[in-house]
């Protein structure tokens, strides 16, 4: 499997499933604490996550994305996922 490929299917049936949870969660949050700033800025860092990972999905769709950006881009991904299970 190309990396371009195996980027493609973790972004659709793993990372933005979980971005998509975490912005869901953090929108009902923010209905209970309008005033609460930290929320408010976790919510504006995981849209511009997702709007990222949309645009790298647009990428691969319109066959812009190289094999290259793909490692780069998995790696990055991986280094997130590291730093997420030693918390």
């Amino acid at each position: 499997m190309s990396k371009i490929k195996e980027l493609e299917e973790l972004l659709k049936t793993d990372v933005l499933v979980e971005v998509n949870a975490e912005i869901e969660a953090l929108e009902e949050l923010i209905k209970k604490e309008k005033n609460n700033k930290d929320l408010k800025i976790e919510l504006e860092y995981m849209s511009d996550v997702k709007k990222f990972y949309d645009e790298v999905l647009l990428f691969i769709d319109k066959n812009k994305l190289t094999e290259e950006e793909a490692i780069n881009i998995l790696a990055d991904l991986e280094d997130m996922r590291i730093d997420e299970d030693e918390i």
